[in-house]
């Protein structure tokens, strides 16, 4: 997984500029969701959030085929783009806060440094560099799967929420209230030290008390996480790479099953 790894990492901080556009203009929630953006493996497109300038709507996008920015009207057509590719990040920032007053919008914070901070990735000095095709193809297929393993469990849930990426720590994912006393965390998060692989990850968050994780189900290609400060089910995506389309489904499909109908009982 070490190209998709490297892709995450790149493209993580790349979209921290269409961060900053929701930071900026966006109006504040406090659960942070403002950030947040969305995969669109139709468009293959990284989308932020739609920002009113005062007589029509835009959106900032990463265009993940020629790694522009690309601002949107809701006609979905290219209102202003910057070209990111060999270029320093400060450097872009620069250039969309020089176009912001021309699409109504007021360039003043645009640059300011965000509330969070991400890993400081070996190359965020650099220029930007192009990524490969192949690299691309083998992100968009596995953040598709996530925004399509998010949605067919909202769908066994019966419950309705946003799949977003939450630019933090860059995982498409979604949480949900299952119970009046027991919410659900799902998505596929960066490679880090607990799974050594990018991951799909469950986990259950109760109103009162504690989960006790005794008599768990076993996977066949996941595991669980018991660790001091995460508790949870795993499916690292090293587990599917090399797997065909049916059978990554069929082990992705098992993992969601077996995992939420233990945690629904937690409940």
């Amino acid at each position: 997984m070490n190209n998709y790894t490297q892709t995450d990492r790149q493209l993580h901080w790349l979209c921290q500029i269409l961060t900053k556009a929701n930071r900026t203009f966006i109006p504040k929630k406090e659960d942070d969701s403002h950030t947040n953006l969305y995969f669109d493996s139709l468009g293959d497109r990284i989308y932020g959030r739609w920002i009113l300038t005062g007589d029509r709507d835009i959106i900032f996008t990463l265009n993940l085929g020629n790694q522009q920015i690309e601002i949107l009207d809701s006609t979905h057509q290219v209102v202003a783009s910057v070209q990111t590719i060999s270029k320093k990040i400060m450097e872009v920032e620069k250039e969309i806060e020089v176009l912001l007053p021309g699409l109504g919008l007021n360039a003043a914070n645009f640059s300011a440094k965000l509330h969070f901070e991400i890993p400081n990735y070996a190359f965020t000095n650099d220029s930007i560099p192009s990524i490969d095709d192949k690299s691309i193809y083998e992100w968009k297929h596995f953040r598709q799967m996530a925004n399509e393993a998010c949605s067919i469990l909202l769908g066994h849930a019966q419950v309705w929420e946003e799949i977003r990426i939450w630019p933090h720590h860059f995982d498409t994912g979604i949480y949900a209230s299952l119970t009046n006393n027991l919410g659900l965390g799902f998505g596929l998060a960066m490679e880090d030290e607990m799974a050594g692989s990018p991951y799909f990850y469950m986990s259950g968050y109760p109103t009162n008390g504690a989960i006790n994780y005794e008599n768990i189900p076993e996977g066949k290609e996941w595991k669980w996480e018991l660790g001091e400060h995460w508790k949870g089910a795993v499916l690292p995506l090293d587990q599917l790479k090399d797997k065909t389309s049916t059978d990554q489904k069929q082990i992705l499909e098992n993992y969601l099953l077996d995992s939420f109908n233990w945690f629904v009982k937690q409940g």
